[in-house]
């Protein structure tokens, strides 16, 4: 139940901008789309689109917004005041934001708020910097664009911190301070749109965010305040929720915690955090149950993996793989939960590893609608160990359930795999060649062999079985393989040889996709296990 007076606060995205500053972390343009989309629907108030100009990837999702509907949520360009010594009208990050904006209406301009990086990064003068940041906001608002200000490095400011957090001398402590206040003080009196208090550096403590934005909601009662916070000390959570606390009415940050360094503050704990327990309103409350969605669907743009333990919306958020935990989970649903996890789309799910015992194998195997009792699930036990103990159904609720079947004997036998080799060799200039064969038995056929060239072991693997299959069961032409990965594991406690676990993705025009795994010592037999279930799961479900 609400709280009467929980606070509304407005939900600023900046995933296709700062949380783009790190490495090996692309989206394409088509991909941004559809996330800004997906936000839109959810209910986030504003997201940026990028820095003004500053790569080609801003020009064209600039350039292909007429046809995005973003419902209520406004857009954003990011851009800097003016340089030093030029005229705003011919400032280029000025000049970009005005030409898109009809579609981009909001201007999310920095300031440089600490006196040192006035002086060093800027090289400029206090004077100027003030000069700068008024003549681009008086320039962007006689445009028609409504303007927010980032105060960089606005806690070190207040804080009196410099390089590396360190302290400064009382002196520079005050005239940072004061002139934080001074620049503060010139944006509310141009009705700047909102005043972001930036943790640049992720060093504040939620008693210092708090201290803050009490004072200045108590010096500027008219003026709107957010905080962008990131997580360099693992308190960007803790920070955003002191702000809002203390008078903040915007939280900024990305719907995955992206961005350089350590990240920016993570907006789906955030929301997931404070709103679970009614301590603000992100979103409407029928739109909360779409936040795991929400983030699934960014890990899918940005093709990363949820990490398991991600807070509220990881695979593991709700779950236990504790044989102990998982039996008292039986007998008193939702003792190991701090919230009930359908508020955010998710589901309590019961695990199986290494650290499970039959319990859990009976709970999952019930849930997934093929129970076991207790002598088949220790059956399961003793035939799969090494997928067991190398998370392999941890991976995939479709492997786990594919094996409950065989141990039922309710799985039908579409095919077996008799015998397979892949051949894989390479020359001294880098020339690949990747062949696969397999015998196979379809039914109460005869052994059939089937060959095929691939990009790679899993590539030529796959399309071997594909070949013959597709002459039995027309269904698999539906079927494509999408993605795969190969994780290593560390069995050195087992005195065994070194495992690998290969988990593989298949989609189909229509279908959900679904998701198969594989555990061995060899590369190859972890891949074709995967494989296997992925067409068996998919014949399980398209007999025809």
């Amino acid at each position: 139940m609400k709280q009467a007076g929980t606070r509304k606060v407005e939900l600023f995205d900046t995933s296709l901008r700062d949380g783009l500053q790190q490495p090996n972390l692309d989206i394409s343009v088509q991909n941004a789309l559809s996330l800004l989309q997906r936000m839109s629907v959810f209910g986030v108030h504003f997201a940026e689109i990028g820095f003004a100009g500053a790569n080609q990837f801003v020009g064209e999702l600039a350039s292909s917004l007429d046809s995005l509907d973003t419902g209520s949520m406004k857009l954003a360009l990011f851009g800097r005041t003016r340089g030093r010594g030029t005229r705003v009208q011919e400032w280029a990050d000025v000049k970009f934001i005005i030409r898109h904006k009809k579609r981009v209406p909001i201007a999310s301009i920095v300031v440089k708020s600490r006196l040192l990086d006035v002086a060093k990064s800027l090289e400029t003068t206090p004077e100027e910097n003030l000069r700068m940041a008024y003549e681009t906001i008086a320039c962007l608002h006689d445009n028609g664009l409504e303007v927010f200000v980032d105060f960089e490095h606005a806690m070190d400011a207040v804080c009196g911190r410099r390089e590396n957090g360190e302290l400064c001398d009382s002196d520079l402590r005050k005239r940072s301070l004061d002139y934080f206040h001074q620049i503060a003080q010139q944006c509310v009196r141009q009705n700047v749109s909102r005043l972001v208090i930036c943790d640049t550096t992720g060093g504040a403590s939620p008693e210092e965010v708090g201290q803050l934005f009490g004072d200045l909601v108590q010096v500027f009662p008219n003026a709107r305040f957010g905080f962008h916070g990131h997580t360099d000390r693992g308190l960007g959570v803790a920070n955003s929720r002191a702000a809002i606390f203390a008078g903040a009415i915007q939280i900024q940050g990305t719907v995955l915690g992206t961005g350089e360094r350590c990240g920016n503050v993570n907006l789906t704990t955030v929301i997931g955090s404070m709103q679970l327990r009614d301590e603000a309103e992100f979103v409407a409350p029928e739109s909360l149950h779409g936040l795991t969605g929400l983030a699934h669907s960014a890990y899918a743009a940005f093709r990363l993996e949820a990490p398991h333990g991600a807070p509220i919306v990881g695979p593991g958020a709700f779950g236990t793989w504790a044989g102990m935990h998982g039996s008292s989970e039986h007998k008193d649903p939702g003792a190991y939960l701090w919230c009930d996890p359908s508020r955010v789309g998710a589901r309590p799910r019961i695990g199986v590893n290494g650290q499970s015992g039959r319990a859990n194998i009976v709970l999952l195997s019930t849930s997934l609608g093929v129970p076991l009792d207790p002598i088949q699930a220790q059956a399961l036990m003793d035939t799969n160990q090494a997928m067991i103990d190398g998370g392999g159904f941890t991976a995939s609720e479709v492997s786990f359930k594919l094996a409950c079947m065989k141990v039922l004997k309710t799985l039908q036998n579409s095919f077996s795999v008799r015998g397979w080799k892949v051949l894989d060799e390479s020359d001294e200039i880098g020339n690949r060649y990747v062949q696969a064969s397999m015998s196979l038995t379809i039914g109460d056929s005869p052994v059939t062999t089937a060959r095929a060239e691939g990009a790679g072991p899993v590539d030529a693997l796959t399309k071997a079985m594909r070949q013959e299959l597709e002459n039995w069961y027309p269904a698999i032409k539906q079927m494509r393989l999408d993605t795969f990965s190969v994780t290593a594991i560390d069995v050195s406690a087992h005195d065994t040889a070194a495992h690998v676990r290969v988990t593989v993705s298949f989609q189909a025009d229509g279908h959900d996709p679904w998701t198969t795994a594989g555990v061995s010592s060899d590369l190859n037999q972890a891949a074709l296990m995967a494989i296997v279930d992925g067409f068996s799961y998919w014949l399980l479900n398209n007999p025809d």
